[in-house]
């Protein structure tokens, strides 16, 4: 999906009106969006216990904001926030190999930068930018919009930063907490090695 939003994103015809701007090739990717979404929130519901209602409300939200986008409404914006979708493959990458039980492997520590990195520019920082643009332009456009698509989108976009800001520091959060763990067990190690040349 974020190969096709790239050449979303690179529509001129889009760019030049991002709020009401609508494309063929843009509502095919959003109408596999859509789709993904609603397997998402049924999947979710199915697993809350695990999942929990951060990832139920990501889901609703998303699917809710992708659905106007027929109206149509912010679909080059549409495209620009399936960029976050960047941190997802390393998410993916490193659930893999947690279930491998490779969180020692040096993959596993590269792919735990990119996966920071990645939320981090592509969610926090891209995402701040969209966002203050979305409401902008929301704001200044010369077409009326929909009160409850516009509120709807306001809200999302609220609840989805909210989630990433959150996410995120839990990523940090469980990075400095494996890098402490990480130090302990060589501490201990070595520790085991003075001993036996001790004894």
């Amino acid at each position: 999906m974020v190969t096709h939003s790239l050449v979303i994103i690179a529509n001129a015809k889009l760019r030049a009106n991002p709020v009401h701007g609508s494309d063929p090739a843009a509502e095919s990717v959003f109408t596999v969006t859509l789709g993904y979404f609603l397997w998402d929130m049924i999947n979710t519901y199915k697993n809350i216990d695990i999942d929990g209602w951060g990832y139920m409300a990501h889901a609703i939200m998303s699917f809710g904001v992708y659905l106007f986008s027929y109206s149509p409404l912010l679909q080059y914006y549409g495209a620009c926030f399936m960029m976050f979708e960047i941190s997802t493959l390393f998410l993916n990458i490193h659930n893999s190999l947690e279930d491998l039980g490779l969180h020692e492997a040096i993959l596993y520590y590269i792919n735990a930068m990119a996966l920071v990195s990645s939320f981090f520019f592509a969610r926090i920082v891209y995402g701040t930018i969209l966002s203050i643009n979305v409401w902008r332009d929301l704001a200044n456009s010369p077409i009326p919009i929909s009160p409850v698509a516009a509120n709807f989108v306001r809200l999302a976009n609220i609840v989805l930063m909210s989630l990433s800001y959150y996410w995120f520091s839990v990523i940090i959060v469980t990075a400095k907490r494996n890098a402490l763990d990480a130090d302990l067990i060589r501490a201990l190690d070595e520790m085991d090695k003075h001993e036996v040349k001790t004894e």
